[in-house]
């Protein structure tokens, strides 16, 4: 099955929900995944390649996510397995949203969940150590893992596997410095020789974003390869944007625009 692609030209196959081993499927409310995540499949869940997708809102990003986070899980699905996943979001709304979401799908397959925003103070270096996905924001992970790294906890960062960011484009903004801060940090870590043989030597980043201009930046950051590079336009939108031009009648001042009203005091 296939789906129109941009300008009617290339299709983008449409990818079963079934095509998942059978304790995965429940994490999806559907049974097939639409053009888009069809589209970057094989990038999320076929390899480990870092990747930048931009798309539109409500085009289907958030299944990436967790297209990625079940590779992870069928990587090391034993027995002693010990891994950690960090979710990072701009505002506090968007983390407990996915707090909730997850907290649900991924209960059932043994991902415990651990918010950390400044709403949430009921968590210790235990609570950390125990849970597998941390749902966070910059400001708040920065924090955390620069204080960590002062007092010597580098063992909850040998265990960090995959990093997810939403809307990236945040880099752009004065709260950039914080992402921008977590993921070098990250990087640098990884880089680390006493941490070739942990998670984190091959540690995985996902950004997604609907509003980067320059994904090809981004995406040299992230050291994503050119097949982890995914850019759709407003064909993905599952409700189209109609744009309209409205004209207005001409002044007989060309200058109108330009004047300055003097407001009295």
């Amino acid at each position: 099955m296939a789906a129109m692609g941009p300008l009617g030209g290339d299709s983008y196959a449409l990818r079963c929900v079934s095509d998942l081993p059978p304790p995965f499927r429940p994490v999806f409310g559907f049974r097939y995944f639409n053009s888009l995540q069809g589209e970057c499949f094989p990038a999320c869940y076929l390899s480990d390649v870092n990747m930048v997708v931009s798309a539109p809102t409500g085009s289907g990003k958030t299944a990436l996510f967790e297209l990625c986070i079940l590779r992870l899980l069928s990587r090391f699905l034993t027995p002693d397995w010990r891994f950690s996943l960090i979710y990072i979001a701009p505002m506090k709304a968007l983390v407990q949203e996915k707090m909730r979401d997850w907290t649900a799908k991924l209960g059932t397959l043994g991902i415990n969940c651990l918010e950390m925003t400044g709403d949430s103070e009921f968590y210790n270096k235990k609570a950390i150590h125990d849970s597998d996905l941390i749902l966070t924001t910059p400001e708040k992970f920065d924090s955390m893992s620069r204080n960590g790294i002062r007092d010597g906890g580098l063992g909850f960062f040998s265990d960090i596997a995959l990093v997810l960011i939403d809307e990236v484009h945040l880099l752009n903004d004065p709260r950039g410095a914080s992402l921008e801060a977590v993921v070098s940090r990250i990087k640098m870590l990884s880089r680390l020789g006493h941490m070739r043989s942990s998670p984190l030597a091959n540690v995985r980043f996902i950004a997604v974003s609907a509003t980067i201009s320059n994904a090809e930046d981004i995406a040299e950051w992230l050291l994503a390869p050119p097949e982890g590079l995914k850019r759709f336009g407003e064909e993905m939108r599952p409700v189209k944007l109609t744009t309209k031009v409205l004209g207005y009648a001409a002044a007989k001042n060309d200058f109108l625009f330009e004047r300055v009203r003097k407001i009295p005091i």
